[in-house]
């Protein structure tokens, strides 16, 4: 009865998995062309990524040229007169113009000061006027694209909405409520009216006959929506059928049949749509999700409503929302979710010590999936044995993508791989992974429940000792000394900032001088007794305003003792072993650039050479340990990992016989693809992934599926083989007394073995599972 018990806990159902995005998949912001129903172009912020794309939402480019922003994104717009001009701006770095469609930009900043930008926007009357609002106060005006700006308003609440009425009619509300109003395209202003007990002004929206129809609606943070139909001189809430009345957007859908449609998306509730000018709204979610992380960030849950130029045919519009990106080609009544920050995106990739010989390179996504080529990258196979979810749950439970706790974060391969085969890889929170079989299957090992971000550093003479080090993002350091089946904790640093992951690099003579250094909020630490004990390099100081810390170290670094260190803000070098960093110059202005990737040549020593992945100035190479630097590759092309996606950075790899071959490899893209070449970085192909996408159903094998229920189940096989063992014990002991002669009981020998045991085992499965 007890093992028809535990069998019947085996059974489980199936049903069909539900799209959605990994969260947080912020996106902030959604701009679509004003020719959609022809390019099917639109562009995102998503995660501070500027995404484009064009069919429709479908297939998405990140878009990096010439943008070296330190601070995240804030605004986007896009021209309704010349769809090819965009404006981007960022809260620390200014304003970004593209005139190719977002393919190339440049910084147009002059009059601008400080450089801190929150929302930008395009007259949709001109292609020449823009208006920009300060992070903190003021507004900034050009009249000729941007060449210089004019402070017009230097009011001291922040401008929280723009809109242009006419081609000379402007309105701008602030955080205090006021509404400012200009007649001169931006040039003057004057205080119109103030929305009372309202928080920020956050949207307008006006109807296209606002000449002679002077109607429009306003978007407040607290109250809702306000209408007035006489150009300000009296209002009205409109808010019949809202259950938020935190506004983030209203957009007027244009409509022969109905002039006065409307529709409202909400910080917490989604979107609204009202069919009679906004005297009453219905609630339209449908396909619309949400993120409980959003509250506990106290970020919205939506952002804008975009729709096409040709809505009256397609129907289509766009919802930005913490969740992803939401598509209704039913004019806004059933949503479909997009991919955006796609769950495929590589985030980590390494290539075989022994790859001139094995052509083996491994790769990670960022949810569910890792992939190894034994082709030099042409043919791609998925490595999943052992990585099933109820390895990592410990429960057969139907679940989302959003739950996949099979978060990739960083592969490596043994030193050693061609004889050993071993393979690691690491998962964002609290599990290192091994193989011993080239990937044929995996063992998952536990680490510490609150260990995130988890770096893999092997040593380079693991062959003899086994040895593999760990790092956290906060500073924990992991050592194993049986090839990565058991760990112990051997030291603690100063954690990582923000979402960055540490980078460590340990000596190629480690065996003799045991070293390593790591990368912490504090700058740089080294350690020479093999992590028991670490302290801070020295000029130290000189390093702490930065962040974004990548460490590569020379593979000759026991004759020149030299590192590299990228940051935020420029490159770092050392050749006394970290006793004084030396920031790089260039006539390419490296030492402001914001090193997004990079890595060392494996024969340093000869040929000098060092590859940089420069936010907005593309892949640099140096030939000459850095004393200059020449750009090669596509321009567009980033080789470094998704801004705000965990990854262990590592994202320019060599091959191990780069003298011969002069292979590379990197990654950066939005979709699941890397990036090749075989001329030293000169030229790159792109080099597909197909995707296997990760099932959330349990159609396994047999044998798979009777592997998960005994590592799913071991702890309660494990009291039901105690509680059957004392059963047998008891079974004989009770045979052994022989209690049925000497109590007379009217039963015999056997039937009271069966009896005594069965009740002792019935006891122990209570006392084991209450």
């Amino acid at each position: 009865m007890g093992i028809l018990c535990f069998l019947s806990l085996l059974i489980y159902h199936h049903h069909d998995r539900a799209l959605a995005h990994r969260p947080h998949d912020v996106v902030s912001q959604v701009r679509i062309s004003p020719t959609y129903d022809r390019d099917q172009t639109l562009f995102i912020l998503v995660r501070d990524n500027l995404f484009k794309s064009t069919d429709g939402g479908f297939y998405w480019q990140r878009l990096s040229n010439n943008i070296d922003n330190k601070a995240d994104f804030s605004s986007l717009d896009i021209s309704h007169q010349n769809p090819k001009t965009l404006l981007l701006s960022s809260p620390q770095d200014g304003i970004y113009k593209s005139v190719d469609s977002g393919q190339s930009w440049s910084a147009i900043n002059q009059g601008i000061n400080p450089l801190k930008i929150s929302l930008v926007a395009i007259s949709p009357y001109s292609d020449q006027i823009f208006l920009a609002a300060g992070a903190e106060n003021g507004l900034y005006q050009t009249e000729n694209s941007g060449k210089n700006w004019s402070q017009t308003l230097k009011n001291s609440s922040h401008i929280t909405a723009i809109e242009f009425v006419d081609a000379n009619q402007i309105m701008i509300g602030d955080s205090q409520g006021n509404i400012y109003r200009s007649l001169d395209r931006g040039k003057t202003w004057n205080l119109a009216f103030t929305v009372q007990n309202s928080g920020a002004i956050t949207a307008f929206e006006f109807p296209p006959n606002f000449s002679t129809n002077p109607t429009f609606w306003i978007g407040t943070q607290k109250g809702g929506i306000v209408k007035t139909e006489n150009n300000g001189l009296s209002f009205t809430t409109a808010n019949d059928g809202l259950s938020d009345f935190n506004i983030r957007d209203i957009l007027l859908i244009p409509s022969q049949n109905n002039p006065s449609t409307l529709l409202v998306s909400t910080w917490t509730d989604g979107l609204f749509k009202s069919t009679d000018g906004g005297q009453t709204w219905n609630h339209d979610n449908q396909g619309i999700t949400q993120d409980y992380q959003a509250d506990t960030l106290e970020q919205p849950h939506f952002s804008n409503i975009q729709i096409s130029n040709r809505f009256d045919q397609d129907q289509t519009v766009f919802l930005g929302g913490f969740n992803g990106l939401f598509k209704s080609t039913d004019g806004g009544n059933v949503w479909e979710e997009l991919e955006t920050l796609s769950p495929g995106t590589i985030v980590a990739m390494a290539v075989s010590p022994d790859y001139d010989n094995d052509s083996t390179i491994a790769a990670v996504s960022y949810v569910g999936e890792t992939y190894i080529s034994k082709d030099q990258g042409n043919t791609w196979s998925p490595m999943n044995k052992g990585l099933e979810i109820p390895r990592f749950t410990r429960k057969f439970e139907e679940i989302s993508i959003n739950q996949d706790p099979r978060r990739f974060f960083d592969i490596a391969f043994s030193p050693n791989y061609d004889r050993d085969n071993t393979l690691f890889t690491s998962v964002l929170w609290s599990k290192f992974l091994v193989s011993n079989n080239r990937g044929e299957s995996w063992k998952i090992v536990p680490l510490s429940k609150e260990v995130r971000g988890i770096t893999i550093t092997p040593s380079p003479d693991f062959a003899n000792d086994r040895t593999v080090y760990l790092a956290s993002q906060e500073g924990i350091i992991f050592r194993s000394t049986d090839g990565g089946f058991n760990f112990s904790i051997i030291g603690k640093i100063k954690r990582v900032s923000g979402n960055d992951p540490p980078s460590v690099v340990i000596s190629p003579n480690f065996s003799s001088d045991q070293t390593l250094y790591a990368s912490t909020s504090e700058g740089i630490y080294k350690t020479t007794d093999g992590g028991q004990n670490w302290q801070p390099t020295n000029n130290i100081n000189e390093i702490l305003a930065r962040n974004n810390y990548q460490l590569v170290i020379s593979p000759n670094y026991a004759n020149d003792n030299t590192l590299f260190l990228g940051t935020n803000q420029g490159l770092f070098k050392t050749q006394d072993a970290g006793k004084i960093w030396e920031q790089v110059t260039s006539s390419l202005d490296i030492q402001n650039g914001y090193i997004g990737g990079m890595n060392i040549s494996p024969n340093y020593s000869q040929d000098q050479t060092l590859i940089l992945s420069v936010k907005g100035q593309g892949l640099l190479k140096t030939v000459d340990g850095g004393q200059t630097f020449t750009p090669i590759g596509n321009p567009s092309l980033s080789l470094s990992r998704m801004h705000n996606v965990p990854s262990a950075y590592r994202s320019i790899q060599f091959s191990p016989s780069y003298a011969i071959d002069q292979t590379i490899y990197g990654f950066g893209s939005a979709e699941t693809e890397i990036f090749k070449s075989t001329d030293g970085g000169n030229s790159w192909q792109t080099l597909s992934i197909p995707r296997t996408i990760p099932t959330y159903e349990y159609n396994y094998n047999f044998l798979t599926t009777i592997d998960l229920m005994l590592y799913v189940y071991s702890s309660q096989i494990k009291k039901i083989i105690v509680s059957l063992a004392a059963a047998l014990v008891s079974y004989f002991i009770l045979g052994f007394l022989k209690l049925e002669q000497r109590l007379k009981l009217p039963i015999g020998k056997h039937a009271l073995q069966i009896a005594g045991s069965s009740l002792i085992f019935v006891l122990a499965l209570i006392i084991f599972f209450t």
